[in-house]
């Protein structure tokens, strides 16, 4: 039996669903970060940010290989027709979006873990310290490196198609 081949619909119906889950990833983890907040009053975005106690899912939601990988398949596998170059266009927009959020993100966790005496006045102890802050942030930069190869690689897909398209000969 020979490999089943998509159509051109079909593969821009599958691109669009990868990347509807990775905006819906992208979008629970900005929600888990700002508007996550319990009842408790300590519960805060640098905290949620930070991950410690309270709710503190936004970090593992958004720097994990759901938001990462599924618009890169998104772009690998959308067609060379005009739905095609949307979803090419739309894959860089949703990498942008994750970029902005990730780095907004690492930077309150980074602010909070770094700002000991803070936690200190506000927890009556140190919950991240500058070694677990410096950790985080270097995973956090590996993910969002991985993110900026991914919105790279999405951009020269869609120049490499325009590039070998045949032109006209008179």
């Amino acid at each position: 039996m020979p490999p089943t081949q998509f159509g051109p619909r079909a593969r821009t119906v599958a691109a669009s669903a990868l990347l509807g889950c990775a905006v819906a990833v992208i979008a629970v983890a900005v929600s888990q970060w700002l508007f996550g907040a319990e009842l408790d009053p300590r519960d805060d975005a640098l905290r949620r940010a930070a991950g410690i106690a309270f709710t503190d899912e936004a970090r593992s939601t958004l720097f994990s290989v759901l938001p990462v990988a599924l618009p890169a398949l998104a772009a690998a596998l959308a067609p060379d027709s005009r739905p095609g170059r949307v979803i090419g266009r739309l894959t860089r927009l949703v990498y942008f979006a994750y970029l902005v959020i990730g780095v907004l993100l690492a930077s309150s966790a980074a602010r909070y873990g770094f700002d000991g005496a803070r936690q200190l006045a506000e927890e009556g102890q140190v919950f991240i310290g500058t070694r677990a802050a410096v950790e985080r942030l270097v995973l956090d930069a590996v993910w969002l490196a991985l993110a900026g190869i991914g919105l790279v690689f999405a951009g020269k897909a869609r120049s490499r198609e325009r590039t070998s398209t045949a032109e006209v000969v008179k």
